[in-house]
């Protein structure tokens, strides 16, 4: 797609705080060099895709033009651009960046719609694509409102893994902790094992003695 001519000026529709903008603009397209809408969307061509022909379904069926590559949505009668006439609305989704560019041809018996010959009408029909825009941002934003959701749910169970593992710890500390109290307990009795056994062993040393003593003095006379 070929940038033919800038944007010629900005459709006043835009609500406050918006984050996309209709634009009236000239691009390329199958029919040649014609007015358009054109709008940045957040997120990828495919999701803009979808949402565009959800959003149109009320109004007709978009036929898909593989050639041209556009969305065509043949004379339909689309209430808030007239109620009377029918127009054919032809759309093309581009990536930019890290966005979706998406361009509108709206085409009635008159021609393409432009600012200089139908203004009041290209306003409905910017209002239109603007609405639409507002659904896609919608989208987007519940798709991040979900990822965060995901990584919330993700952060709530590694905390919850966090406190098992820290009551586990406390109870494998207080479980050292009997078990050194325990340890302690027996190291003072076995101190004192060891004095008792000490004495025992210096008591029958001593009785040795005596028992050689008395076997030494066997046959000898006293």
């Amino acid at each position: 797609m070929i940038r033919i001519a800038y944007t010629v000026f900005f459709i006043l529709f835009i609500l406050e705080n918006a984050q996309t903008q209709v634009i009236e603009t000239e691009m390329r397209m199958s029919d040649g060099i014609q007015n358009a809408l054109e709008v940045d969307l957040n997120g990828d061509t495919k999701n803009a895709e979808k949402i565009w022909k959800k959003y149109v379904k009320k109004v007709g069926k978009v036929d898909w033009d593989r050639k041209n590559k556009e969305h065509v949505l043949f004379n339909v009668i689309v209430p808030e651009i007239d109620e009377e006439y029918p127009v054919t609305v032809i759309a093309k989704f581009s990536s930019s960046k890290d966005m979706t560019k998406g361009t509108f041809w709206i085409k009635t018996d008159a021609g393409y719609l432009n600012s200089v010959d139908q203004g009041a009408t290209l306003k409905d029909a910017g209002q239109w694509i603007q609405q639409y825009a507002y659904e896609v941002e919608r989208k987007y934003i519940e798709g991040l409102v979900e990822k965060e959701e995901k990584n919330l749910n993700k952060l709530e169970k590694e905390i919850k893994k966090l406190i098992k593992e820290n009551k586990k710890l406390h109870k494998t500390i207080e479980k050292a902790k009997e078990t050194i109290a325990k340890a302690e307990l027996n190291i003072e009795q076995n101190d004192q094992n060891q004095v008792d056994t000490n004495k025992a062993i210096e008591a029958q040393k001593k009785r040795v003695e005596a028992v050689k003593k008395e076997l030494n003095s066997v046959g000898k006379k006293l």
